[in-house]
């Protein structure tokens, strides 16, 4: 492999690279194997070095060094002349695991493809633009998303590069995350953020909203926090505060109302259908007259 080639692979020490491997020893695996690109190691060198850097080297250690195969190719050769197997860096995988703790079966892999197509799904782009896509979990397995058909999607490199960075940011929240993100529509989705919040006594910021809502077909989150208040009676209140020039936004939950037995997609949409009919009412009303 070239030098120019070598450039293209992130540092051990980047965001990249944090957000595919949270085990510092992977981490450190990873560097390992990036500096020794042009004499590829053997395992027993592995072992050593990770004794020295981390004080420790076992079976473990093995399983960490074959664990960066998760997101970069990592071929076992045997070198020439003394026949020892080596590990050789080549390059980002081309269909690294969505999450590191359960790999993505090639049936799955599969199945996604050619459910969801063969482009990502945030920017349209695919294989015929140069692209590489990779298989992501949409909700991360961290916050309870499961490894399966409906939670997973297609996305180019680059912008499941940023997603994972994204959400990593987001790791001190996980715990309010994993309760919310997974119930079954946006209101009790947002609702239950808020709760876990305040139970902790702390305000939502609202970008966390927009995450944890999932909606789609034209859905608006913060429609979704106004219905909370006005259709099924929470006591939300918005503060803004100036931190740094940059206005940032959090929402208070005061008290909240039990969920609707009938289910909140239910009780809003005849709230909608409530309003309606009066407007027809008034409307005719002034129609008489």
């Amino acid at each position: 492999m070239d030098a120019s080639n070598k450039d293209e692979l992130p540092s051990a020490d980047s965001d990249e690279v944090r957000a595919m491997f949270s085990n510092r020893e992977t981490r450190e695996a990873y560097r390992f194997l990036l500096e020794r690109r042009n004499d590829p190691p053997t395992m027993a060198e592995w072992i050593e070095r990770a004794t020295a850097v981390l004080g420790k080297g076992n079976v473990h250690s093995q399983r960490r060094l074959r664990d960066v195969r998760d997101y970069f190719d990592v071929a076992a050769k045997r070198r020439p002349g003394d026949g020892e197997w080596v590990y050789q860096l080549e390059g980002r995988s081309q269909s690294p695991v969505a999450d590191k703790s359960e790999r993505i079966s090639p049936k799955l892999q599969a199945e996604v493809f050619t459910v969801k197509g063969r482009f990502c799904q945030m920017c349209g782009r695919g294989p015929g633009d140069k692209v590489k896509l990779q298989i992501d979990h949409i909700v991360p397995r961290s916050w309870g998303g499961e490894t399966v058909l409906d939670n997973l999607e297609p996305l180019c490199q680059e912008h499941n590069n940023g997603k994972k960075a994204f959400f990593a940011s987001l790791d001190p929240h996980s715990g309010a995350m994993k309760a919310a993100i997974n119930r079954g529509n946006p209101w009790e989705r947002i609702g239950e953020l808020l709760k876990a919040f305040a139970r902790e006594g702390r305000w939502t910021p609202v970008e966390l909203i927009a995450v944890v809502a999932r909606d789609t077909h034209k859905g608006d989150p913060l429609k979704r926090l106004r219905e909370l208040r006005f259709v099924l009676g929470w006591n939300i209140v918005a503060h803004r505060a100036k931190v740094e020039g940059v206005t940032q936004v959090t929402y208070e939950l005061r008290s909240w109302e039990p969920w609707p037995e009938e289910g909140a997609p239910a009780a809003v949409s005849e709230y909608e259908r409530k309003r309606k009919r009066e407007k027809g009412e008034k409307n005719e009303e002034g129609t008489e007259e």
